[in-house]
Order: structure tokens, then C-alpha cells, then sequence
């Protein structure tokens, strides 16, 4: 659904962030994220802990919405690929250990791997680091029956015959494959399951009470159901029960709590998991992955010269970010189970309040701005506004998206039908920007001009057989 790519309004203050109390930039980030719970539907828990201890915890929106049940503080919430950090560090703890070594191939450790390519040419460090060649499995599993996948063994036929998209080490592909082997591997190596590893050498030592990878066909206590915008319904939210793994695995899916995560984040820092020289190599980044670098199953970014380390995780009705920022000793955790705009908004709301803005976090709020001046002016005033800019700041496509769905979800037809013109005007090379207006005009019943904007978006596009489907349907009913 093209619309559900995953995969900043006005600067809150005048002065530098890195000048206020933490008080002072907690309260500020508190009286936006309300604004956001009352008006943008933000549904999760934030924490924000300064030196170790908690300064700011609070929860927003419903863990179950058909119900009302408000989220908690101790509310879990679906990791999704968050758990990488607990496969890497696990890797990285048995290579301490001289159990493994992160240079040798595949199978040196997984004999009997049934991929030769992999087997014999992919590192550990390549799959640490999404440089294997290898790719994901999602397609395929989409297609079976998502009950009988509970081991890091049942997902093997998904991936094992697909052929390295690239050679190893050539470049960069998050693999969700990859670190599904690097499961594998702990469990061969250490004899037991992968669930039992990091259980037993992670969350207990760490205190991570309210951490696993629970089968959710079982009653779990206090989990967060993911929801998102129903496009088909305006005003109906779906749940994402059935498009997640039934039990979290090696490359995701697993839950836990906001504190969980700081207790972890306290431990890694103390050296309570790993000792400093293993700290430091598994936190280091190492391969360029967007505006950072990707280490050993971290995230590593440079903001404002302050070092920020940890990891995102995203699906449908799920957006994550754990964040350390040592230097301040800061630590951030956001969960929410809701839409990924509220997550990007809080996530570059408390990096501006923290550690300062940037050209990227400015791009955010200029382009939230421009959004609300659409919404409440029309398009002319949006267009007016992004003159007067003077290409001073970008807009980012993916958040006038995300908007533009919004508007459908709540049936502001003329805003929605305004935001995704303003993206085919403001980025005429995308084709996905086509693709939303003719899903947009197709929603509101306008079948003309979604016949051809469907038309314009296979030209480019000829082989979306989605695409080419709706527009038969808009056709055969004119």
C-alpha cells in the first residue's frame, strides 16, 4: 500500500536548547506531545531520563482503542525491528567471549546452511551490518499462514533460496534475512534457543522484567494493539493484528516497556552487559545509512557535535526510537502504536529541545507548517508560503503524505486532494506523488480525474498491477 511509506510547524523557542533546565525543555516537549495526543491522535509512551534517572515519563492515546483502555506507563509495546539491538549485542557478547568471530563467513558456524552464496561469502559483520547482499522476507511471508512461524527455524524456507541481490560487503540493504541467520547462529553456538539467550544474558541481568517475545495467540497482559488510518473507511482505525509476526524473532517483533528500555540503555552504559572495549565496538558506527552511520545492529548520529546512539523501529501501527545521548546523559525512549508522523514529530521535537535543531528537524516543522496553512487556508496559502520560503527550507514529501491521508481518514476531501497536488507540484519526478492523488480523487468518488492520474502514474509505473486494477474498476463503472 504506497501510501504507508516507511520505511517540522515553527521553532518552539527563540533561544539554544542546550541553554534551558531540563525541566524547562521537558515542559516544553510535554505541552507539544499533548497537543499532538488532543489533535494528531498520538497514542504511546515518551521517557526522557538525564544521567540515568527518569525526569519525564508520560502516556498518551489507547492501547486498545475499540475499547478506550488508555496506555500506561508500563503499557508494552511491539519493538518491531528495535530487537536488532539484542541480536547484535548477543553476537557481540559471544565474540567477547571468543565463541565466534564476527569476521569469519557463514559457515564456519551454520555447516549445513542450505544457501551456498551465503554460506561461503557472507560474513557475521556483513550481516551485523545489512552489507550481506541479502534481502527480506516479508512478501513471502505474507503469503503463509503467520501462526506456524514461532522459531528463528520456521522462517529459514522464506529466504534461504533467494540469490544475494549484491556481493557482500558491496553496499548497504536492511535485511531483515540477515539478522533472522545471525538468530541462527546464537542458537547454534550457544545451545540455546534464541529466546533463551537473551532472556538469560540480556533482559535479567539488565532488569528487564516486561521484555520478551511473546506468542500473541496467548493472553499477554498489557500489550499495545498498533492501529492505523482505515483509508477505505474514513473515520475507521484497523488494527495491525494480522499483518505482524505472531511471536517476535531475531529481527523483530518482540515487546517491551519504556523502562525496560532505560534499564537497558543503563546497563549497556555501565557496562553491565558487555565490557568497555566491547561496548565501544558494538555501539560504533561503521556503514553510512541515511544521515548517520549503522554499526553492529546500532544506529549511530552526529547532531550538533553530540553523539547519539540506538535504534528505530517501524511497521504498520508501530514507530519506535530508543536514543542515548552520552556526552549530555540523556536517554530517550519513544513507543507509540499509532501513526508514524506522530513519531517523527516527537522524535525531532525532543532532538531539537535536547541537542539543537537542524537543516533536517527545520525541514520537518517548516514543512508541518505548510501542511496547516493548507488544511486551514487552502491550497493558495500553502503555495504562498512556500514561495515566501524561498527555498530557504525543503519539504519532505513522506509528512505532506502522511497529511494528506489524514484529511481522507477524517473526510477533509478538498485539504486531503490540496496536500497531494502540492506534492505532485513541489516533486514532479515522483511517481508515487501521481499515485496518491489518483488514490485520493478515487476515494472522494472523482473517478475523471482519478482515471487520469492513473494513467499519468502508469506511464511511469507500468507494471503496478494495483495500479492497473483500480483503473480497469474506475473504467468498467464510469
Amino acid at each position: 500500500m504506497k501510501y504507508f511509506r516507511i520505511a517540522h510547524i515553527v521553532l518552539l523557542c527563540g533561544f539554544s536548547a542546550l541553554a534551558q533546565s531540563p525541566d524547562q525543555k521537558t515542559n516544553r516537549i510535554g505541552e507539544h506531545l499533548k497537543t499532538l495526543e488532543k489533535h494528531n491522535y498520538f497514542s504511546g509512551v515518551v521517557l526522557i531520563a538525564h544521567n540515568g534517572k527518569t525526569v519525564f515519563e508520560h502516556a498518551y492515546g489507547f492501547s486498545n482503542r475499540a475499547d478506550n483502555i488508555p496506555n500506561r506507563i508500563d503499557t508494552k509495546f511491539n519493538l518491531a525491528s528495535m530487537n536488532k539491538m539484542f541480536t547484535s549485542l548477543a553476537i557481540v557478547k559471544l565474540a567477547s567471549e571468543s565463541k565466534i568471530s564476527v569476521d569469519e563467513k557463514v559457515g564456519k558456524y551454520l555447516p549445513d546452511f542450505p544457501n551456498k552464496s551465503v554460506r561461503d561469502s557472507v560474513t557475521i559483520a556483513h550481516l551485523l551490518t545489512h552489507t550481506s547482499g541479502m534481502s527480506s522476507f516479508w512478501e513471502e511471508l505474507d503469503k503463509q499462514p503467520k501462526e506456524k512461524f514461532k522459531s528463528v527455524s520456521d522462517y529459514l524456507p522464506l529466504f534461504a533460496d533467494k540469490k544475494l541481490v549484491s556481493r557482500p560487503g558491496e553496499k548497504m540493504l536492511y535485511s531483515n534475512s540477515g539478522y533472522m541467520v545471525l538468530g541462527l547462529i546464537i542458537e547454534k553456538v550457544s545451545g540455546m534457543s534464541y529466546d533463551e539467550y537473551v532472556r538469560k544474558n540480556i533482559f535479567v541481568p539488565s532488569g528487564m522484567s516486561n521484555t520478551d517475545s511473546y506468542e500473541l495467540d496467548e493472553a499477554i497482559p498489557n500489550l499495545a494493539t498498533g492501529y492505523t488510518m482505515s483509508v477505505e473507511k474514513p473515520g475507521h482505525w484497523k488494527n495491525n493484528t494480522y499483518s505482524n509476526v505472531i511471536k517476535g524473532t531475531p529481527a523483530g517483533g518482540g515487546f517491551s516497556t519504556a523502562q525496560d528500555l532505560l534499564k537497558f540503555a543503563n546497563a549497556l552504559q555501565k557496562n553491565i552487559l558487555l565490557d568497555k572495549s566491547s561496548t565501544e565496538n558494538y555501539t560504533k558506527g561503521r556503514v553510512k545509512y541515511r544521515d548517520g552511520m549503522y554499526g553492529y545492529g546500532i544506529i549511530e548520529n552526529i547532531v550538533n557535535g553530540h553523539r547519539i546512539i540506538g535504534h528505530t523501529g517501524g511497521h504498520f501501527g508501530i514507530a519506535n526510537e530508543l536514543m542515548m545521548i552520552p556526552d549530555l546523559g540523556y536517554t530517550i525512549v519513544i513507543l507509540t502504536n499509532g501513526e508514524v508522523e506522530n513519531y517523527w514529530e516527537a522524535s525531532n521535537l525532543i532532538k531539537q529541545q535536547l541537542v539543537g535543531s537542524t537543516p533536517a528537524i527545520d525541514n520537518f516543522f517548516y514543512t508541518k507548517d505548510v501542511i496547516n496553512t493548507i488544511i486551514n487556508s487552502g491550497m493558495q496559502g500553502g503555495t504562498q508560503k512556500i514561495q515566501q520560503n524561498s527555498g530557504k527550507n525543503a519539504l519532505r514529501e513522506s509528512l505532506i503524505e502522511r497529511y494528506g491521508f489524514k484529511c481522507l481518514f477524517e473526510k477533509k476531501n478538498q485539504a486531503a486532494i490540496a496536500l497531494f497536488q502540492t506534492n505532485v507540484d513541489q516533486f514532479p519526478d515522483s511517481a508515487y506523488a501521481i499515485y496518491n492523488l489518483a488514490e485520493a480523487y478515487r476515494l472522494t468518488g472523482q473517478k475523471d480525474d482519478a482515471i487520469r492520474n492513473f494513467e499519468l502514474y502508469l506511464k511511469r509505473e507500468p507494471e503496478d498491477a494495483d495500479a492497473v486494477k483500480k483503473l480497469q474498476s474506475l473504467q468498467n463503472t464510469k
